[in-house]
């Protein structure tokens, strides 16, 4: 299943053929600190897509746009490639080489952010260790086949959908759209959740099945398709509406 799902998603996003890059252990990432003489409180840690390396993140302008909003927050790449999923390492290496080396630092808060294939594994990452992310941007994440987003729309929506229990071990889809359905219980704990497609994306179908569930400032859009323009655009979007500490002027 794992492997089918990715298959499709690059189907969604990828033109022409791509081979995983090895992996490395650890996992390479770019330290971009808010500042040079100290520690922010919070740290951003973003997850390129399945064709980006962290430096085209900086380069597209995702590190300015967070700073020219004053937001108090370090920020760190990580080099996530699809390798680490096909291997069924991505979890393993974020949690060991990312997560638990910035909580040593003292980060009190740390949130995930991704594009594409980053939004994606941000959503993975966060369903297995909710407690240990404070909140997830996902855009133009790949969640699931259609065929299981129509299973969802027959059945009126996600609140509504009931998937026949006990799931596949397998079923990656089912079981992060039953996390993400969770988002409807307010007595259920999880990182708070942004996610959004451009309105040409083949991928934005999942658009008004998690409408449902989460608050509209918590729902992102812009014009175009699976491409930089919208992602840029809902990036600076979201970070003019997320809840992070923002510096004195």
């Amino acid at each position: 299943m794992l492997f089918r799902l990715l298959a499709v998603m690059l189907c969604f996003t990828l033109s022409g053929c791509v081979f995983p890059r090895a992996t490395k252990v650890p996992m390479d990432s770019i330290s971009l600190p808010a500042s040079v003489t100290e520690r922010a409180k919070t740290l951003i840690v973003f997850l390129p897509g399945a064709q980006e390396v962290p430096a085209d993140i900086v380069k597209e302008g995702f590190i300015e746009q967070v700073r020219t909003r004053n937001i108090d927050a370090d920020v760190m790449v990580i080099d996530s490639h699809m390798g680490y999923f096909l291997k069924r390492t991505f979890d393993v290496r974020i949690r060991t080489d990312i997560i638990e080396p910035a909580r040593a630092k003292g980060y009190k808060s740390i949130w995930l952010a991704g594009i594409s294939l980053g939004g994606f594994g941000s959503l993975m990452y966060a369903r297995i260790f909710p407690d240990e992310i404070e909140g997830v941007i996902a855009i133009a994440p790949y969640i699931s086949s259609n065929g299981v987003l129509n299973e969802i729309i027959d059945a009126g929506g996600l609140a509504r959908w009931k998937p026949e229990l006990p799931l596949k071990p397998d079923d990656y889809e089912r079981d992060l759209l039953l996390w993400l359905r969770g988002y409807a219980d307010p007595n259920m704990k999880r990182p708070r959740l942004y996610i959004g497609y451009g309105s040409k994306d083949g991928l934005d179908q999942f658009r008004q099945l998690i409408g449902t569930i989460l608050p509209p400032d918590q729902l992102l859009a812009a014009p175009g398709g699976h491409d930089w323009p919208p992602w840029k655009q809902m990036w600076g979007d979201v970070l003019d509406r997320v809840p992070l500490e923002r510096k004195a002027k």
